[in-house]
């Protein structure tokens, strides 16, 4: 799943899993590179479950396997489809955005991504993120599956530090921080990949 509007692809890490067997689902959310549709912060979920729907029939899929891999902003959707879907038994969050209400978002930034987007404005992202909730909800009902989070301590955008001591208490999400990483894990590439396969 991934972020806003969606640079970075993580396609390395489903080039991988495809080696190691793995079946694997890459798509654009709706409004996005390509997609039909109007853009909405609030869509994501549904274009979620309905991507969990198409690849739960494919015969050639375990529909009781099914993990999420999600970057950035797509890991909100993920942790909320995933709370209410037993079908996802497991979700990794790269660089995830978990305190929506912890990053400022600034006009600029919503307005060059909008600019990338169909159907919404940069003051329609700032008024729809304005309105996402925190995933504390979402990954205690998410348990007792579990929950990877891999984060770059040098990440500008949602830093550990935003939401480490909240996540804390769940026993079912594990912590993974590079030292060394940004938000899209430039120049950290095969450590996220390996990270991720071996979880």
């Amino acid at each position: 799943l991934h972020g806003l509007p969606g640079i970075e692809k993580h396609l390395d890490i489903a080039y991988r899993l495809r080696d190691l067997g793995w079946n694997c689902l890459y798509f654009h959310f709706r409004g996005c590179w390509g997609s039909q549709g109007r853009y909405s912060l609030a869509g994501l979920v549904d274009d979620t479950r309905a991507a969990v729907d198409w690849i739960a029939e494919r015969k050639s899929v375990d529909s009781e396997r099914i993990a999420l891999i999600a970057g950035s902003t797509g890991s909100h959707p993920g942790i909320v489809l995933g709370a209410s879907d037993p079908r996802v038994r497991a979700i990794v969050g790269v660089s995830p955005l978990i305190e929506p209400r912890a990053f400022t978002f600034p006009r600029q930034m919503a307005d060059e991504f909008a600019d990338m987007l169909n159907g919404v404005t940069g003051q329609d992202l700032l008024e729809q993120w304005d309105q996402l909730q925190p995933l504390s909800d979402s990954m205690r009902a998410f348990a007792p599956r579990e929950i990877l989070l891999v984060a770059a301590t040098k990440d500008s955008i949602f830093p550990p530090s935003q939401y480490a001591e909240a996540i804390s208490e769940f026993h079912n999400v594990e912590l993974i921080r590079s030292a060394e990483s940004d938000h899209g894990f430039s120049g950290q590439r095969p450590w996220l990949v390996q990270t991720v396969t071996d979880w």
